[in-house]
């Protein structure tokens, strides 16, 4: 149900855990979206000299990692709308502004856990009245278990990552 529903993750990964989350950005950096695969370039409708936020996070229970992710956002909007404040996960800050959003899920699948476990992930694109971010979420096999769902994409390559990603990967 969490990997279908286009609501807010936040609240229903701290349902499963019975307790609040924090977010641990772990990187965060503006960059020009020439280094990203098309696929987001043409999600998030970008062209190749718009600047993009990319933000790598958690949600975290004190020790415990409930998932990992990574945000692209068009850099002018994600100021606008909070999504570059690092003290909070992203439908907080939209929550808090009362903004109305919608998600488009583009991929449910399987990725790879930080230590190469399998694990079941999502991307989708965060609507207001245009795109806002991309956002692929990993979620820790111990807690959502990928092999719930036999309908995953089997692919846990999804190639969403900017180009010096991918090159450092190989």
């Amino acid at each position: 149900m969490l990997l279908a529903h286009d609501g807010y993750t936040t609240p229903a990964l701290e349902a499963i855990v019975d307790a609040d989350l924090a977010v641990q950005v772990v990187d965060q950096r503006d960059m020009v979206a020439a280094g990203l695969p098309g696929t987001v370039r043409e999600a998030l409708c970008v062209s190749e000299r718009d600047r993009v936020l990319v933000r790598r996070s958690r949600l975290v229970r004190e020790e415990l990692i409930v998932s990992v992710n990574y945000v692209v956002a068009v850099r002018s909007r994600a100021q606008i709308y909070g999504v570059d404040d690092a003290g909070n996960p992203i439908g907080r800050s939209l929550m808090s502004r009362g903004v109305a959003q919608r998600r488009r899920i583009l991929r449910v699948g399987l990725a790879r856990w930080p230590d190469e476990r399998l694990c079941a992930a999502r991307a989708y694109v965060l609507l207001l009245d245009q795109p806002l971010c991309y956002i692929r979420e990993t979620f820790n096999p111990d807690i959502v278990s990928p092999e719930n769902d036999s309908g995953l994409d089997g692919d846990a390559d999804w190639n969403d990552e900017p180009d010096s990603v991918r090159a450092d990967a190989r």
